[in-house]
Protein backbone atom coordinates (compact mmCIF):
# COMPACT_ATOMS: atom_id res chain seq x y z
CA UNK A 1 0.00 0.00 0.00
CA UNK A 2 1.35 3.25 -0.94
CA UNK A 3 2.29 5.67 1.99
CA UNK A 4 0.96 9.00 1.72
CA UNK A 5 2.40 10.27 4.95
CA UNK A 6 5.15 13.18 4.29
CA UNK A 7 6.70 13.07 7.33
CA UNK A 8 9.18 9.66 7.10
CA UNK A 9 10.97 11.04 4.36
CA UNK A 10 10.32 15.05 5.36
CA UNK A 11 13.62 16.49 7.45
CA UNK A 12 12.47 16.63 11.57
CA UNK A 13 13.79 19.81 12.01
CA UNK A 14 12.39 21.57 8.34
CA UNK A 15 9.02 19.83 9.59
CA UNK A 16 8.94 21.53 13.20
CA UNK A 17 9.33 24.90 11.27
CA UNK A 18 6.38 24.15 9.02
CA UNK A 19 4.20 22.71 11.90
CA UNK A 20 5.24 26.23 14.30
CA UNK A 21 4.37 28.65 11.38
CA UNK A 22 0.85 26.61 10.53
CA UNK A 23 0.39 26.97 14.50
CA UNK A 24 1.34 30.61 14.95
CA UNK A 25 0.52 32.22 11.53
CA UNK A 26 -3.58 32.07 12.10
CA UNK A 27 -2.94 33.66 15.60
CA UNK A 28 -0.60 36.90 14.35
CA UNK A 29 -3.33 36.98 11.23
CA UNK A 30 -5.79 37.04 13.70
CA UNK A 31 -5.63 40.65 14.90
CA UNK A 32 -6.22 42.09 11.44
CA UNK A 33 -4.80 45.45 12.54
CA UNK A 34 -1.27 46.73 13.56
CA UNK A 35 -1.12 45.69 17.62
CA UNK A 36 -0.15 50.09 18.02
CA UNK A 37 -3.70 50.61 17.25
CA UNK A 38 -5.04 48.44 19.58
CA UNK A 39 -6.12 51.02 22.67
CA UNK A 40 -7.07 51.85 26.23
CA UNK A 41 -9.30 54.47 27.77
CA UNK A 42 -10.06 54.97 31.25
CA UNK A 43 -12.52 56.59 33.49
CA UNK A 44 -10.47 60.13 33.52
CA UNK A 45 -10.54 60.35 37.14
CA UNK A 46 -6.89 60.42 37.80
CA UNK A 47 -6.62 64.35 36.32
CA UNK A 48 -8.73 65.78 38.91
CA UNK A 49 -7.69 63.76 42.17
CA UNK A 50 -3.68 63.21 42.27
CA UNK A 51 -2.83 64.23 38.00
CA UNK A 52 1.07 65.10 39.04
CA UNK A 53 1.02 64.79 42.77
CA UNK A 54 4.44 63.83 44.01
CA UNK A 55 3.50 60.41 44.93
CA UNK A 56 4.44 56.79 44.69
CA UNK A 57 3.55 53.79 43.32
CA UNK A 58 2.69 50.50 45.01
CA UNK A 59 2.39 46.88 43.77
CA UNK A 60 2.23 43.30 43.96
CA UNK A 61 5.43 42.32 42.49
CA UNK A 62 7.08 45.45 42.66
CA UNK A 63 10.31 46.58 43.49
CA UNK A 64 12.17 45.49 46.47
CA UNK A 65 14.87 48.20 46.61
CA UNK A 66 14.33 50.16 49.68
CA UNK A 67 15.78 52.70 47.64
CA UNK A 68 12.70 54.70 46.41
CA UNK A 69 12.67 56.59 43.02
CA UNK A 70 10.43 59.41 41.97
CA UNK A 71 9.97 57.89 38.39
CA UNK A 72 6.85 55.62 37.86
CA UNK A 73 8.19 52.15 38.38
CA UNK A 74 6.47 50.13 41.38
CA UNK A 75 7.61 49.51 44.53
CA UNK A 76 6.99 46.31 46.23
CA UNK A 77 3.76 46.89 47.85
CA UNK A 78 4.60 45.59 51.74
CA UNK A 79 6.32 48.43 51.93
CA UNK A 80 3.42 51.03 51.76
CA UNK A 81 2.37 52.97 54.41
CA UNK A 82 -0.19 50.37 56.53
CA UNK A 83 -3.10 52.54 55.79
CA UNK A 84 -2.51 52.15 51.97
CA UNK A 85 -3.24 47.93 52.18
CA UNK A 86 -5.94 48.53 54.85
CA UNK A 87 -8.00 50.59 53.34
CA UNK A 88 -7.25 48.51 50.10
CA UNK A 89 -9.66 46.03 51.84
CA UNK A 90 -12.28 48.63 51.97
CA UNK A 91 -12.19 50.28 48.19
CA UNK A 92 -12.35 46.14 46.96
CA UNK A 93 -15.46 45.32 49.47
CA UNK A 94 -17.16 48.92 47.79
CA UNK A 95 -16.57 47.75 44.52
CA UNK A 96 -17.82 44.36 45.08
CA UNK A 97 -20.73 45.43 46.73
CA UNK A 98 -21.32 48.09 43.96
CA UNK A 99 -20.74 45.94 40.73
CA UNK A 100 -20.97 42.38 41.91
CA UNK A 101 -19.05 39.34 42.14
CA UNK A 102 -18.55 38.36 38.75
CA UNK A 103 -16.96 42.43 37.29
CA UNK A 104 -14.69 41.76 40.30
CA UNK A 105 -13.53 38.76 39.96
CA UNK A 106 -12.32 40.36 35.92
CA UNK A 107 -10.91 42.96 37.86
CA UNK A 108 -7.00 43.32 37.78
CA UNK A 109 -5.27 45.52 40.77
CA UNK A 110 -2.21 47.40 39.17
CA UNK A 111 -1.19 49.69 41.87
CA UNK A 112 -2.33 52.19 44.53
CA UNK A 113 -0.42 55.83 44.42
CA UNK A 114 0.66 56.82 47.67
CA UNK A 115 0.71 60.86 47.27
CA UNK A 116 3.25 62.82 50.09
CA UNK A 117 2.33 66.02 49.72
CA UNK A 118 5.03 67.24 52.37
CA UNK A 119 7.24 66.10 50.07
CA UNK A 120 6.55 68.59 47.42
CA UNK A 121 10.14 70.35 47.41
CA UNK A 122 12.03 66.97 47.65
CA UNK A 123 10.54 65.61 44.31
CA UNK A 124 11.16 69.00 42.50
CA UNK A 125 14.71 69.02 43.48
CA UNK A 126 15.39 65.63 42.20
CA UNK A 127 13.84 66.69 39.07
CA UNK A 128 10.37 66.07 38.96
CA UNK A 129 9.77 69.81 38.11
CA UNK A 130 6.16 69.14 37.12
CA UNK A 131 4.79 68.01 40.50
CA UNK A 132 2.43 69.97 41.90
CA UNK A 133 -0.49 70.29 44.60
CA UNK A 134 -2.89 71.57 42.35
CA UNK A 135 -4.73 68.67 41.84
CA UNK A 136 -4.64 67.20 45.03
CA UNK A 137 -7.67 65.53 46.34
CA UNK A 138 -6.92 62.42 47.91
CA UNK A 139 -4.40 60.70 49.91
CA UNK A 140 -4.59 57.30 48.08
CA UNK A 141 -5.51 56.14 44.70
CA UNK A 142 -6.14 52.79 43.84
CA UNK A 143 -5.85 51.82 39.92
CA UNK A 144 -7.29 48.99 38.59
CA UNK A 145 -8.07 47.77 35.02
CA UNK A 146 -11.45 45.75 33.06
CA UNK A 147 -9.41 44.09 30.64
CA UNK A 148 -10.88 41.80 27.67
CA UNK A 149 -8.25 40.23 26.96
CA UNK A 150 -4.05 41.16 27.50
CA UNK A 151 -3.80 43.91 24.48
CA UNK A 152 -6.52 46.47 25.80
CA UNK A 153 -8.90 47.44 28.58
CA UNK A 154 -10.45 50.06 30.74
CA UNK A 155 -8.55 51.62 33.45
CA UNK A 156 -10.46 52.42 36.51
CA UNK A 157 -9.15 54.62 39.80
CA UNK A 158 -10.73 55.12 43.25
CA UNK A 159 -9.30 58.04 45.28
CA UNK A 160 -9.63 57.63 49.33
CA UNK A 161 -8.27 60.61 51.36
CA UNK A 162 -6.41 59.71 54.03
CA UNK A 163 -8.70 58.83 56.73
CA UNK A 164 -10.25 56.28 54.39
CA UNK A 165 -13.14 57.83 53.05
CA UNK A 166 -13.78 57.41 49.35
CA UNK A 167 -14.48 60.57 47.52
CA UNK A 168 -14.19 59.16 43.32
CA UNK A 169 -17.34 58.38 41.75
CA UNK A 170 -17.74 54.79 40.74
CA UNK A 171 -17.73 55.05 36.89
CA UNK A 172 -18.16 51.46 35.77
CA UNK A 173 -21.37 49.55 35.95
CA UNK A 174 -23.87 48.51 39.17
CA UNK A 175 -24.94 44.85 39.72
CA UNK A 176 -28.18 46.15 38.10
CA UNK A 177 -26.56 47.09 34.88
CA UNK A 178 -23.52 45.46 34.41
CA UNK A 179 -23.54 42.14 31.69
CA UNK A 180 -20.36 40.32 31.39
CA UNK A 181 -18.55 40.91 28.05
CA UNK A 182 -18.70 38.53 24.93
CA UNK A 183 -14.98 37.12 25.39
CA UNK A 184 -15.58 34.88 22.29
CA UNK A 185 -14.16 37.86 19.96
CA UNK A 186 -11.55 38.93 17.98
CA UNK A 187 -10.32 41.71 16.26
CA UNK A 188 -11.23 40.49 12.84
CA UNK A 189 -14.43 40.03 13.89
CA UNK A 190 -14.88 43.14 15.00
CA UNK A 191 -13.77 45.13 12.16
CA UNK A 192 -15.82 42.96 10.45
CA UNK A 193 -19.35 44.00 12.10
CA UNK A 194 -17.58 47.27 11.79
CA UNK A 195 -17.49 47.25 7.72
CA UNK A 196 -21.01 45.93 7.46
CA UNK A 197 -22.48 48.54 9.60
CA UNK A 198 -20.51 51.81 7.61
CA UNK A 199 -18.94 50.28 4.23
CA UNK A 200 -16.37 53.70 4.71
CA UNK A 201 -15.23 52.80 7.91
CA UNK A 202 -11.42 51.98 6.15
CA UNK A 203 -8.74 52.78 6.83
CA UNK A 204 -9.09 51.97 10.34
CA UNK A 205 -7.32 54.51 12.81
CA UNK A 206 -7.79 52.60 16.07
CA UNK A 207 -9.83 50.03 17.93
CA UNK A 208 -10.24 50.77 21.90
CA UNK A 209 -12.49 49.37 24.57
CA UNK A 210 -14.57 52.00 26.41
CA UNK A 211 -17.47 52.45 29.02
CA UNK A 212 -20.28 54.61 28.14
CA UNK A 213 -21.38 55.99 32.04
CA UNK A 214 -24.64 57.38 30.41
CA UNK A 215 -25.74 53.87 28.91
CA UNK A 216 -23.69 52.14 31.97
CA UNK A 217 -22.38 49.62 29.42
CA UNK A 218 -18.96 48.82 28.14
CA UNK A 219 -18.31 48.74 24.43
CA UNK A 220 -15.84 48.75 21.49
CA UNK A 221 -14.92 51.54 19.57
CA UNK A 222 -13.63 51.40 15.68
CA UNK A 223 -12.64 54.74 14.69
CA UNK A 224 -11.30 55.83 11.12
CA UNK A 225 -8.25 57.22 10.42
CA UNK A 226 -8.09 60.73 9.02
CA UNK A 227 -8.37 60.69 5.04
CA UNK A 228 -7.38 64.11 2.99
CA UNK A 229 -6.56 65.42 6.25
CA UNK A 230 -6.67 69.53 6.60
CA UNK A 231 -6.71 72.28 9.18
CA UNK A 232 -10.23 72.88 11.27
CA UNK A 233 -13.04 69.86 10.94
CA UNK A 234 -12.11 66.75 9.93
CA UNK A 235 -15.08 63.99 9.77
CA UNK A 236 -14.37 60.49 10.42
CA UNK A 237 -16.87 57.49 10.58
CA UNK A 238 -16.99 55.91 13.70
CA UNK A 239 -18.81 52.31 14.83
CA UNK A 240 -19.81 51.44 18.61
CA UNK A 241 -20.38 47.83 19.30
CA UNK A 242 -22.10 46.46 22.05
CA UNK A 243 -19.05 44.76 24.07
CA UNK A 244 -21.83 42.26 25.59
CA UNK A 245 -23.93 41.79 22.84
CA UNK A 246 -22.76 42.18 19.21
CA UNK A 247 -26.20 42.78 17.45
CA UNK A 248 -26.27 45.89 18.88
CA UNK A 249 -24.13 48.12 16.49
CA UNK A 250 -24.45 51.82 15.84
CA UNK A 251 -22.19 53.84 12.96
CA UNK A 252 -22.10 57.60 13.72
CA UNK A 253 -20.19 60.59 12.03
CA UNK A 254 -17.69 62.36 14.35
CA UNK A 255 -15.28 65.72 13.48
CA UNK A 256 -11.99 65.72 14.41
CA UNK A 257 -10.37 69.16 14.43
CA UNK A 258 -6.56 69.44 13.49
CA UNK A 259 -4.07 72.70 13.40
CA UNK A 260 -1.34 72.95 11.59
Amino acid sequence: MRNTSFTSSFPRKLLLVVLLSITYAPSAFAQCIDRKKIDWSEDGLFYNYGYLCPAYFFSYGGDTSKKWNIGFANIDIRQAPPNALKFKEKVDQTIKNYAGGIFFRNLKFNNVEVCYPEKLKAFKDSGAVLATLAHYKCRYTYNYSFEPDSLTGYNICVGVTSSGQIITPLIFPSKRFFKPINNLFTYCHLIEIARKAQKNIDPIDKISFNYDKKKKIFYWLISQALVNEHEGGNDINEVFIDAADFSKVRAVKSTVYVMF
